[in-house]
C-alpha cells in the first residue's frame, strides 16, 4: 500500500476509532509507546558485561558447557525428576 493510500485509510480508521471510547483508550495506549522515549534497561550493564565474559571464555575454551542430556542427567540425581 502506498504512503497516500495508508494515509487516506489511517484517516478513515481514525474518525472510527475516535467515536468509541474503548478504542480511544487502546489508541491512546498505542501513542503512549510511540512517543515514549526509549528507556533503559532495567538489567544492569554489569550483567551483559559479565555474560559478554563467560561467553568469551566459552568460545576461547576456557569453560566447557554441558549438553542437555548432561544437564537433564545432573538434575535427576539432585532432584529426582
Amino acid at each position: 500500500m502506498e504512503t497516500k493510500e495508508l494515509r487516506h485509510k489511517l484517516i478513515l480508521d481514525f474518525g472510527k476509532f475516535i467515536k468509541d471510547d474503548s478504542k480511544l483508550e487502546v489508541l491512546e495506549g498505542v501513542f503512549d509507546a510511540i512517543n515514549q522515549e526509549e528507556i533503559s534497561s532495567v538489567v544492569p550493564d554489569e550483567h551483559y558485561h559479565r555474560v559478554s565474559e563467560e561467553r568469551e571464555k566459552y568460545l576461547s575454551g576456557i569453560n566447557k558447557g554441558s549438553s542437555w542430556e548432561e544437564v537433564e542427567k545432573q538434575l535427576n540425581i539432585k532432584y529426582g525428576f
